[in-house]
């Protein structure tokens, strides 16, 4: 399979792009190759690396504006995992397949997900990149460890195209020390990714406090949890020491700005990341604590939140946040892409210049983020095939249909 996008516009010029088979093949101007397909940009639209959302719980989206504007653990014990418990795996199947079509619709080729493995299947038939966690909880049982055990036996087994894992012990105040430490030897062992909840809460260091007289990283130090293999999502509550500890680990952290103003959680601490040069990465969250899963939204809010927070209108540039959403994630998440180069993985999406929000054009990267939602995307190519053409997504009418469907029978259960 090969397809040549003409006339697309790379770093502000007019280039031609061959993809041979899952991989960026050739780029230069006037490229007269035969292709198996071509796209024709006209000079009209620019072309990105795929977008890399690194924290999220795709099927959360059939919670979508369900139980919103409550405080964080009445939110969550009350009226999230209640309603968890009543899904089944078709409801998971459907709830994936409607955030991995909104997540094409907005420019994301990959995401690193923690719910439960009916996702795989689905990942795979929307055409999209995920790494899926194989998710550790004391109080489920099928989040246990002869669950996760068998799961990875099952599914190590296939030949999956665009699917690996992750082990993802939720949190360290829902699973026990004893699990922690058995989850980052499963890890070792595999070769597998860590991708836990981390210090989202001022509570959560409270609570690690009184229980192991530490801080949540500190406490993860010690029981040789933290690695380069490591991905804390949310990271709001963290010391000078915590955060010199995970650049020392060469951890990396995950920004969720829209979900940490709406639950309320606290403010990243973006600055001081920086400076210590840990991999920083952005994610959406769930949609039921965000309330959507477009990265373009995400990367607005995750500028401006700094610029307020340091009073600072130069903190946490353009630049800079478009890079969280793409290179580090791809470098957090080992794998070959993240930007439009020769040999790296064919992940792309083509931007339509003729949105209103990208007039008149002065800088590119900074209307992106600053300026335009997820509807700028126009067309979405991931490992070498394209899931979506001038906006069309095939089969996007059915899955709007069951998950609406399916969202509305389980809050009337």
């Amino acid at each position: 399979m090969s397809i040549l996008i003409k006339n697309v516009i790379l770093d502000g010029q007019k280039r031609d792009i061959l993809i041979k088979g899952n991989k960026i093949g050739k780029i230069g101007k006037n490229l007269n190759l035969k292709a198996d397909e071509k796209i024709d940009g006209k000079g009209e639209k620019a072309v990105l690396p795929g977008l890399i959302n690194c924290h999220c719980h795709s099927a959360m989206a059939l919670f979508r504006g369900y139980a919103d504007d409550l405080p964080l653990k009445e939110w969550l014990e009350e009226k999230i995992w209640p309603l968890e418990q009543k899904l089944t795996k078709e409801d998971v199947y459907w709830g994936t397949k409607l955030a991995c079509l909104e997540m094409i619709k907005t420019g994301t080729t990959f995401f690193n997900d923690m719910y439960w493995l009916e996702e795989a299947s689905v990942v795979e038939e929307m055409g999209l990149r995920a790494k899926i966690g194989l998710t550790l909880l004391d109080f489920l049982p099928m989040g246990d460890k002869e669950n996760i055990e068998k799961n990875w036996s099952i599914f190590k087994k296939k030949k999956l195209k665009t699917v690996s894992f992750s082990i993802a012990p939720h949190s360290i105040y829902t699973v026990s020390k004893e699990n922690l430490i058995w989850a980052k030897n499963f890890a070792k062992k595999n070769n597998l990714i860590l991708h836990i909840h981390l210090s989202e809460t001022e509570k959560e260091v409270k609570d690690c406090l009184k229980k192991y007289k530490m801080r949540p990283v500190e406490f993860l130090d010690k029981i040789g949890f933290l690695n380069e293999n490591c991905i804390l999502a949310h990271s709001i509550w963290l010391s000078e020491k915590e955060i010199k500890i995970l650049a020392k680990r060469k951890s990396s952290v995950v920004y969720c700005p829209c979900s940490n103003m709406k639950l309320a959680s606290g403010t990243f601490p973006y600055l001081k990341f920086k400076k210590a040069k840990v991999n920083v990465c952005l994610g959406t969250d769930g949609a039921a604590s965000n309330n959507n899963l477009d990265l373009f939204e995400e990367m607005k809010f995750a500028s401006l939140l700094q610029k307020i927070k340091e009073l600072n209108s130069t903190a946490a540039s353009s630049k800079e946040i478009f890079e969280i959403a793409t290179k580090n994630g791809a470098k957090a998440l080992r794998v070959n892409c993240g930007e439009v180069k020769v040999g790296k993985l064919a992940d792309l999406i083509l931007i339509d210049l003729n949105q209103v929000c990208l007039k008149p054009g002065y800088n590119l990267i900074s209307d992106l983020v600053y300026s335009c939602s997820g509807n700028c995307v126009s067309d979405v190519i991931c490992n070498g095939k394209i899931l979506m053409r001038e906006r069309k997504v095939k089969g996007e009418e059915k899955i709007l249909k069951e998950a609406t469907k399916r969202a509305k029978r389980l809050t009337r259960l």
